[in-house]
């Protein structure tokens, strides 16, 4: 059996299947967004990790689909400069989680402009803060749940934009 951090590991270097990566784009950036403010496995529940933070940029992956892209860019430059001052003053776990939302931003960046995101480094620094913040058991019920979420959004439509 394949250890939950040698699997987020696997899903960083994309040697199995991460979540977020595929999809409609509204159905990934709502996924991304729940991965901030989900009050069960977001990242708002990781300890040194802003709360407000968590809950404006999952605001802003929810406004990708359907905002307009200079006003999008400004507030995701924003949140990149931000991210990058929470990651220089954390320490271990909320390290992960302000990795996060720097690459998350990239990721908003390079939607914006056209290109295609994976998602999958800021997915595997939200699952390294759950690591890094909770014991293993913890960590292990959080990462699922949002793997879960992720699944039963992808492949049962019914369920698409439901908090899991």
């Amino acid at each position: 059996m394949i250890s939950l951090s040698d699997r987020v590991l696997l899903m960083a270097t994309g040697e199995i299947e991460c979540p977020g990566t595929e999809g409609l784009p509204s159905l990934r950036w709502n996924w991304l967004a729940d991965m901030y403010s989900h009050p069960v496995w977001g990242l708002v529940t990781i300890p040194g990790f802003s709360v407000s933070v968590g809950c404006k940029v999952a605001m802003l992956c929810r406004d990708m689909p359907t905002g307009t892209v200079n006003s999008l860019a400004t507030r995701w430059g924003a949140v990149h400069r931000l991210g990058a001052i929470g990651a220089g003053r954390a320490q271990s776990a909320a390290l992960y989680a302000w990795s996060a939302v720097a690459d998350t931003s990239v990721d908003a960046h390079d939607y914006l402009s056209g290109h295609q995101f994976s998602g999958a480094e800021a997915v595997a620094a939200a699952f390294w803060a759950h690591l890094a913040a909770k014991p293993d058991s913890v960590a292990e019920t959080c990462i699922a749940a949002a793997i879960e979420a992720w699944d039963s959004r992808l492949h049962r439509p019914s369920t698409r934009g439901a908090v899991a």
